[in-house]
């Protein structure tokens, strides 16, 4: 039984146990740095949304599984998938599901239980990363559980009475607390330059952005009795490794 997520930029460790199984989905947004793929993709189950095909293929990574209705990957990509015999469900572009609902709900349909490191969802359009967060949420329940991440921006997320530790390899440059729920209560966070104890934050009025680490910190440690929060750090070129 685990406790403990491991990324590159940190170790986050959890009140409550992680699945024991963990799976690196690739969507088609901006893909990661290839080393911080590679690093992320040890010991994981690797599934791709269309256009992750391509990230996979860049960091000489071969998937389990590739969904998606080819829009967006390159033809390199289906071409080179089906030389490499993987599993390939491919879908019409006239569908009400993203590639990456879909591939969600394969996971599902395929594990028992698992944890989620969903990359290639940042960059590009609002709406693409708006529909990935509140996909993945949805996706998280009492078997399922996941984070969006990559190179430059992590999105965990938090959920009922629960609380993380952080501790960071690679300073973040950013920490903001993002309420994912309509309501979240007893939201407290230390280790930053502004600190919260036990608040109440709202959807409708998101104004705990832009924290940073306190001086000398390398930890942070965040809690919430109610509601759904995301722990969203983002990093930079410039930052300092530890």
């Amino acid at each position: 039984m685990s406790y403990t997520l491991t990324l590159p930029q940190f170790n986050a460790t959890f009140s409550k146990s992680l699945p024991q199984t963990m799976t690196l989905l690739i969507a088609g947004g901006r893909a990661p740095q290839t080393f911080w793929l590679q690093e992320a993709a040890v010991n994981k189950d690797i599934w791709c949304a269309d256009h992750g095909i391509d990230a996979c293929i860049a960091a000489s990574l071969i998937p389990h599984h590739l969904i998606g209705d080819g829009d967006s990957a390159s033809s390199n990509g289906w071409a080179w998938s089906k030389a490499h015999h993987i599993p390939t469900e491919e879908f019409s572009p006239l569908k009400d599901l993203t590639d990456t609902q879909l591939a969600l709900q394969k996971i599902k349909d395929n594990y028992e239980s698992t944890f989620v490191i969903f990359t290639g969802v940042w960059g590009g359009r609002f709406d693409h990363a708006f529909s990935n967060i509140y996909s993945l949420q949805g996706f998280c329940d009492k078997n399922f559980s996941g984070c969006a991440a990559d190179d430059k921006e992590v999105l965990l997320l938090l959920q009922g009475n629960s609380h993380v530790s952080i501790s960071f390899s690679l300073l973040p440059e950013s920490i903001s607390l993002l309420p994912l729920a309509p309501s979240c209560t007893g939201v407290s966070i230390d280790g930053v330059y502004w600190p919260l104890d036990k608040v109440k934050l709202n959807a409708t009025l998101p104004y705990a952005i832009s924290n940073k680490l306190a001086n000398y910190s390398k930890q942070i440690k965040v809690s919430l009795t109610a509601g759904t929060i995301g722990i969203y750090c983002q990093w930079n070129e410039k930052e300092l490794r530890l």
